[in-house]
């Protein structure tokens, strides 16, 4: 499985506070089927968030993290990313080049305050667009605007957006108006792919097995495959996505 939404970096937003946090993170992900991760930490966030902006910083955070995982010998691959507050202020961002993208190809994780209004959000997506990139709506099934009105998903879906579902939400451990609408999409075929969104090794955890084991007894073993594996890795490798609604098939044991 490949986890593209993870707050994995040590001591740089209100992920894992340590080395020592972050080790524990990738030992669980690795144990329940992970191989690899996009660690996004909080980008751009208002007031005294942290900035984390494309920089030398973070990619010395990064390199070391992944020396860390070598000697530890947790088979486990991390790449670059962020979670991006998208403010007024997007457009300058995306000008200057400071946002960095998953795995560093076209795909951006955005994320809003939950209560922010659609008409906002989608004034953002299209910011994004214009420069090239392709917008990923974090966790939309948490936001009121989708909760209230969860077809606004389609119009976004259909325009291009990335749909990233929650392990939280769906498995109802972020209340159950994120669950309801989680699975609302799901049961649409609205959403491209779930991720961990994890912050910690107790709480809110990187551990993917009960998500991957739900979506396929409740949804099949190809909903699984290309929620938690297929799509995932697309965007880490910066390639198309398979669209939920196509008829698809997981490969054959033979092909893995």
């Amino acid at each position: 499985m490949v986890d593209i939404h993870c707050h994995i970096l040590p001591g740089v937003d209100d992920g894992s506070p340590s080395m020592e946090g972050s080790l524990e993170m990738a030992r669980m992900a690795a144990d329940t089927g992970v191989t690899d991760i996009i660690a996004t930490p909080h980008c751009n966030l208002p007031g005294d968030g942290p900035g984390n902006y494309r920089s030398p910083e973070l990619d010395a955070a990064l390199t070391r993290l992944r020396q860390a995982l070598t000697r530890e010998g947790i088979p486990l691959a991390v790449h670059p990313g962020a979670e991006v507050f998208c403010t007024p202020e997007l457009d300058r961002l995306l000008d200057r080049q400071r946002l960095q993208t998953l795995g560093g190809g076209r795909y951006l994780l955005a994320e809003f305050y939950f209560d922010e209004s659609a008409e906002f959000m989608e004034q953002c997506f299209r910011a994004i667009c214009r420069r090239g990139l392709v917008p990923v709506a974090a966790h939309p099934e948490r936001y009121d605007a989708v909760q209230r009105d969860p077809y606004i998903i389609r119009r976004w879906f259909e325009g291009g957006v990335v749909i990233q579902l929650n392990k939280g939400s769906i498995l109802g451990r972020l209340g159950r108006r994120a669950q309801d609408t989680a699975l609302w999409l799901l049961d649409r075929g609205l959403a491209h792919a779930a991720a961990s969104d994890a912050h910690s090794p107790d709480v809110r955890t990187p551990r993917m097995d009960l998500l991957k084991d739900l979506l396929r007894r409740e949804y099949a073993p190809a909903c699984s495959w290309l929620l938690l594996e297929e799509n995932p890795r697309r965007i880490l490798e910066n390639r198309p996505l398979v669209e939920t609604d196509q008829p698809i098939s997981p490969p054959r044991e033979d092909e893995l």
